[in-house]
Order: structure tokens, then sequence, then C-alpha cells
């Protein structure tokens, strides 16, 4: 995911937690088909695009003053 330079100026902590969160699950979908198929299942790339939001939103959360969007 890229931010223009709009993005960057006027994006909030919230904002960009949103589009995480709406393009995390189809990435990890389609990465989880492409990389390993004999063991994808809907369920493991949901549960793993679920941990990896609540990781870096977590990460997101306590370094909020020192990312820079």
């Amino acid at each position: 995911m890229t931010f223009s330079d709009f993005d960057k100026a006027t994006a909030t902590p919230a904002a960009f937690l949103d589009r995480l969160a709406a393009v995390l699950p189809g990435a990890v979908d389609e990465a989880m088909r492409k990389a390993l198929p004999d063991v994808y299942t809907s369920e493991k790339a949901k549960e793993l695009a679920d941990d990896i939001f609540l990781r870096l939103r977590q990460l997101y959360t306590d370094k909020a003053t020192e990312v820079t969007l």
C-alpha cells in the first residue's frame, strides 16, 4: 500500500489503520493461495490476516509518536 503526498499530509492514524484493515485480508489470501497452496484454507488466511493486523495496530499504537505517514 502506498500513500500519495496528499495522503501523507492528511492521513490520521485511524485512516491508516482503516486502509490497512481493508487491504490486508485480500493480500494475505492471495499470497497464501500462491505461495502455500498445499496448506491454504480461507480460515487460515483470515486468522493470519487478523493476527498481522492486530500486531501492526498494537505496534502502530505503541509507536504513534515515532511514525510519520
